[in-house]
């Protein structure tokens, strides 16, 4: 006997058989991840294979990591059928990296040691520099990276300085050449910022830079350091410790290098327009001013004739007064002068009478003098010098 389901029936039906298939709960599955994209805060990508792909779902996105398309990964869980949607889709619990499930689990605790130490912590870090005159870059000395970290400086800031300090970015012994690297940039003073750099690679690639001895270097780093390490989708300790993160190296050149170039062209438009606009209002000022002149010299000539005239006649009536204080002046002057000359000693001795001086004394009465004394008679053209004789005295 058959019978006819409504689709819910059915698809109930087919939810439960893959719910009581306990070969189903708690599986593993290999694959290559791809359709990745995150979604209302849930992570949706495919598992596939060479003629096979699985639809998942992955509801914890904390547990996720860093994942990508093309990324071969082992996830944990459950089939789940949508009786809505009559989906088969795998809820995701645990995603893993395949062929490194212990490197990364490694990376999380060492990732979770450190936050709890707080390398990571925001308050730590240090305000990248706007004007850096000098970077120092820790990175290998050949490949892409540095050729692309200096074009970006050149293109930008050709007075900029670059300073490499050259390593191994992968491989045995890389981790210890980067940190050396940073320590011993730090110890220059010239240094204003540290460009710590890596091309994109594999996580495993990329190791050097998820190690704790680079992430305490990057810590206890004194200058500001941006760490630009693989691609965009990366992330990595040193990204965590760092003061900046570039999500790539060309990035991180764009990030410590003034943009000097644009700066000047702005300021060159800035400088133009402003001259412009200078030159517009001084225009304008030289107008208004000539017409004002203007309108005060008519003014002037127009309604103060009557003040000039005014002005001209008080100034001659004046210069009237002056002239005749001047002769009155001269003429008191020219009186003193007579009566000064009348006083004048010299003036009386050359009317006839002589001054009589004795011991460079002036003689004014015959009691001064005495038989014998040597007189001096000063006159007005000369002196004569005479010796007393003879005293004679007259009653006055």
């Amino acid at each position: 006997m058959k019978y006819t389901l409504s689709v819910t029936q059915v698809n109930n039906y087919i939810k439960n058989i893959f719910e009581a298939e306990e070969m189903l709960i708690g599986i593993s599955v290999f694959g290559e991840i791809s359709n990745f994209k995150l979604s209302g805060g849930y992570a949706y990508f495919d598992i596939k294979e060479e003629g096979a792909s699985l639809s998942c779902v992955m509801f914890n996105t904390e547990m996720l990591g860093q994942v990508k398309n093309g990324d071969k990964v082992i996830i944990t869980g459950r089939v789940n059928y949508h009786v809505r949607l009559g989906k088969l889709s795998f809820v995701v619990s645990k995603l893993e990296p395949y062929g490194m499930g212990e490197l990364y689990q490694k990376y999380l605790e060492l990732k979770e040691k450190l936050t709890r130490e707080g390398l990571f912590a925001e308050e730590y870090k240090i305000p990248i520099p706007r004007y850096a005159k000098r970077i120092g870059v820790v990175t290998s000395a050949t490949g892409a990276v540095i050729h692309d970290i200096i074009n970006v400086t050149r293109r930008k800031n050709p007075y900029t300085d670059i300073v490499l300090y050259p390593v191994k970015v992968q491989g045995e012994g890389a981790e210890n050449d980067v940190a050396c690297g940073i320590v011993e940039l730090d110890k220059r003073a010239d240094i204003d910022v540290i460009i710590v750099a890596r091309g994109g690679g594999s996580f495993e690639d990329l190791a050097a830079y998820n190690t704790e001895v680079v992430a305490r270097a990057v810590f206890a780093c004194h200058k500001p350091i941006i760490s630009a390490v693989g691609h965009e989708t990366d992330f990595s300790l040193c990204d965590f410790a760092a003061d900046m993160r570039a999500p790539t190296p060309t990035a991180g050149a764009d990030l410590a290098v003034f943009n000097y170039v644009d700066f000047s062209s702005k300021q060159y438009i800035k400088l133009k327009n402003m001259l412009q606009s200078i030159s517009i209002k001084y225009d304008k000022y030289i107008y208004h001013v000539k017409t004002a002149v203007g309108d005060m010299v008519n003014i002037i000539q127009n309604r103060n004739r009557d003040a000039i005239y005014r002005i001209k006649s008080i100034c001659k009536r004046h210069c009237d007064a002056i002239d005749k204080k001047l002769l009155a002046t001269n003429s008191l002057l020219e009186k003193k002068a007579s009566m000064i000359e009348l006083q004048n000693p010299m003036g009386i001795i050359k009317r006839g009478y002589s001054r009589v001086t004795k011991n460079g004394n002036t003689i004014t009465s015959v009691n001064n003098v005495e038989i014998g004394d040597e007189l001096i008679n000063t006159l007005h053209d000369g002196k004569i010098i005479t010796t007393v004789q003879k005293v004679i005295t007259e009653e006055i």
